[in-house]
């Protein structure tokens, strides 16, 4: 198998020839964004003496971030105060873009509520439970078309004896049409839109019942994977060769493999969907999966007992190193994995050392060539802080968003940084204490990023472009 061991943080590779020309780029760029709220600032406060009106020290104010001034903002929405977002899902983008999707739940009740228009100002609920887009049931799961126009939504009747999954046009939710129904009182269900235009359906039974099947009805065994084809003719067929325990899943651009990523009582699986078979994988707890090689043939992840990212090839079953103490990597489309660390950790240093300081830095690799690039961010963070970064991927515009944090007088700062790959070079787009988690998405033509943020008592959502 080939060796991966020049992926490695840890180890001090030459790279320093290679990146010197590009690394003067990168961190030029990510003082420019800096300076440029420093010096409106300055500038701010003289203007004070002969003016009323002074000029903005950002382009707009969320909940807990300050957007840097000269970017595009196409709104901040405040979220209802009896909303609470689930920060756990990003943002999803509706009707070919023009609208913006929050999951959460309302007094009680799940519902996604649907933003659009200028400054986001037009609100409406798109899916509640009992109500419109879920009728006479628990919302479990919602999926949405890759043109945003089309919703599945799997749908927990109140009897708790069935499971519907209904498909349900993004702009009139309250028609909603069901294409397939399983008997059984249910404890999950996990809905995937996939590349062929299949719906994935992995559902699992509490206590499964029996009954006659038919072509829109079928009994559930505990813990089962769907491909529901939608057409004029819909169907469901159920993949009875995978008996491993179903956990959330993480399906290949090719749809040819899905990756269960485990609970603390399923261990994490791969699974082929064409033979209907699971392979375990290297890891015993959780694992998290952060992007597919575009060919399929490999995943980046990171792991619950050890923090970095780690790519595991599906062809030879081997797994590598790829970044200490970070959760921030993606694949970029011709292949090249892009990934935040530091070249100056070490296991043994991440562990010992949590809150030492050290360079933010991006490594390029080519997994199939003797090829890393480094790339320096120009700051520093910690170890503890980089292990909580986090990268959302474009495969449209090739640009990453970074959402990582660096230590600050009063407690760690939050930095959104946008890395374009073609450009080697990056931009803090937002910057503010750190008040909890963001959830934040690309918009479907990889211009726009959506962020949810907020505090214990403001949530906003924010709809904004990054510099071209």
């Amino acid at each position: 198998m080939r060796s991966f061991l020049h992926l490695l943080f840890v180890l001090t590779i030459a790279a320093c020839v290679s990146a010197c020309a590009r690394t003067a780029k990168i961190s030029t760029t990510i003082h420019k964004s800096w300076t440029a709220v420093r010096s409106t600032a300055s500038l701010s406060s003289r203007h004070k003496r002969h003016s009323t009106a002074p000029a903005p020290r950002y382009a707009a104010r969320t909940a807990t971030l300050d957007v840097t001034f000269g970017l595009r903002v196409a709104g901040v929405a405040p979220l209802p105060d009896d909303f609470v977002p689930d920060m756990s899902r990003p943002p999803l983008w509706l009707r070919g873009g023009t609208e913006v999707g929050v999951i959460g739940t309302r007094a009680g009740k799940g519902m996604m509520l649907g933003f659009s228009g200028a400054n986001l100002s037009r609100q409406r609920v798109v899916i509640e439970d009992y109500g419109v887009g879920a009728p006479g049931g628990r919302l479990f799961d919602v999926a949405v078309s890759a043109d945003g126009r089309t919703l599945a939504t799997a749908v927990e009747a109140a009897s708790r004896d069935h499971l519907d999954v209904n498909l349900i046009d993004a702009s009139s939710p309250a028609e909603a049409h069901r294409i397939a129904s399983l008997e059984g009182e249910f404890d999950s269900a996990q809905l995937t839109w996939l590349n062929s235009g299949d719906i994935a359906l992995a559902a699992r039974a509490i206590t499964p019942t029996g009954g006659n099947s038919t072509t829109e009805t079928a009994a559930v065994p505990v813990g089962d994977l769907y491909l529901i084809t939608v057409g004029p003719s819909t169907s469901m067929r159920r993949l009875d060769g995978v008996k491993c325990p179903l956990s959330p899943l993480a399906f290949s651009p090719n749809d040819a493999f899905a990756v269960a990523q485990g609970t603390g009582s399923a261990p994490p699986e791969i699974i082929d969907i064409h033979s209907e078979r699971c392979v375990g994988l290297p890891s015993d707890g959780p694992m998290q999966i952060l992007g597919w090689a575009p060919n399929s043939t490999a995943f980046l992840y990171g792991r619950a007992d050890r923090s970095g990212v780690f790519r595991f090839d599906v062809l030879t079953g081997g797994s590598a190193t790829i970044a200490i103490s970070s959760g921030a990597a993606a694949y970029a489309s011709d292949g090249t994995i892009i990934a935040l660390g530091s070249q100056e950790l070490s296991w043994r240093r991440a562990v010992a050392e949590p809150m030492s300081h050290v360079k933010a830095q991006i490594a390029l690799f080519d997994p199939y060539q003797s090829l890393t690039t480094i790339n320096s961010l120009g700051f520093a963070t910690q170890p503890a802080l980089l292990a909580q970064s986090t990268m959302v991927f474009s495969r449209i515009s090739n640009d990453a968003i970074i959402d990582m944090a660096i230590p600050g007088a009063a407690g760690p700062v939050r930095l959104i940084i946008e890395y374009s790959y073609e450009a080697r070079a990056a931009f803090v787009l937002a910057h503010g204490a750190i008040m909890g988690p963001a959830a934040i998405s690309w918009s479907p033509d990889g211009k726009q990023i959506a962020i949810v943020d907020g505090d214990a008592t403001r949530r906003t959502l924010t709809v904004l472009a990054p510099p071209k």
